[in-house]
């Protein structure tokens, strides 16, 4: 039960001090996307270390605990002068309760949040194609009649892009073909349902702030990585200009807008973009996957080394 202690506490240690770390990669250079992996990876690791932890309390007898509980067991018996007869039981069926209603609630969320989504999406997309101009193309167009510069993407069966007169009226084409291009990459690299498992995670695990406030930071890292796809191929400049020019905006519920979330932000980071080689980046994702996954894990089995060094002195005394 210690070790899997350990990793219950390593998870939410690295929960809690995590979110302040990661907060700086979206004001960093680094590319967005491998931002977004980072906070991804992070939450699964922080959630798969916790429930393994679980796991080992309900099998103290299996897997790598047992050697390491042998190492230790005549420190902590002398610090903790016996143990209760039937704590592993209590704490393994707290755990698992725990672990239950937390997988259930990630599943609930996530259905409710994909079936909501859905239907917004049928809703959307049957009074836009009587209200609205359709331009066709693998991702539809759909302009609406309307002064206020407005555009977002909706991703679903089929994917469309929403896009308004007044924003054709207040850019250039080539301003015009970036913010679309914003709205495509949107759509390309999947960034609503990146959204949709944090918000379903978030939900799940609201009482850990590295989970509930992932949502609003990939948010703003999915805007930022859609701004440098549409640099890449109208340049920088012109989406700065596109964004200066509609400022911010809102969009409707599972959507994702071009002129929403942080602009500034953005606009900073548009002023500073750069593109590393694909030999650092993939470098770059190797390392966060190895090191996000692993970190609560070692970080608990820290906190146990620790402990034990410090108990273990106090057993010869």
């Amino acid at each position: 039960m210690i070790l899997a202690f350990a990793l219950v506490l390593g998870a939410l240690v690295v929960g809690w001090a995590a979110p302040r770390r990661l907060r700086v990669l979206t004001a960093s250079r680094m590319d967005p996307a491998l931002a977004i992996a980072w906070w991804c990876l992070t939450c699964l690791g922080v959630a798969a270390t916790a429930a393994g932890g679980v796991v080992l309390v309900l099998l103290p007898e299996h897997g790598p605990a047992r050697w390491v509980l042998e190492w230790l067991h005549g420190c902590w018996t002398a610090v903790s002068h016996g143990s209760i007869p039937r704590l592993d039981d209590m704490v393994g069926m707290l755990g698992t309760a725990v672990l239950l209603v937390v997988v259930a609630r990630f599943g609930i969320g996530a259905i409710r949040r994909r079936a909501a989504s859905q239907r917004a999406h049928c809703r959307q997309l049957d009074l836009l194609r009587i209200a609205a101009r359709e331009q066709p193309g693998p991702i539809p167009v759909l302009w609406l009649d309307h002064e206020q510069p407005l555009a977002y993407s909706a991703a679903g069966t089929p994917p469309f892009i929403v896009a308004s007169r007044g924003l054709a009226d207040r850019l250039s084409d080539t301003e015009l073909d970036a913010v679309l291009e914003h709205e495509r990459a949107h759509i390309r690299r999947r960034h609503h349902m990146i959204v949709g498992l944090a918000e379903a995670l978030a939900w799940a695990m609201p009482f850990v702030p590295l989970t509930r406030q992932a949502p609003a930071a990939i948010r703003v890292l999915a805007e930022i990585d859609a701004d440098r796809k549409a640099a890449a191929r109208h340049g920088a400049e012109t989406v700065r200009c596109a964004l200066l020019r509609i400022g911010s905006g809102d969009a409707p519920a599972g959507a994702l807008a071009a002129a929403d979330h942080d602009v500034q932000l953005r606009l900073d980071r548009l002023a500073r973009i750069r593109s590393a080689p694909l030999v650092h980046r993939v470098g770059t994702l190797v390392t966060a996957a190895v090191t996000a996954t692993s970190l609560p894990g070692l970080a608990g089995l820290g906190l146990l080394a620790a402990t034990a060094a410090a108990s273990c002195p106090l057993m010869s005394m």
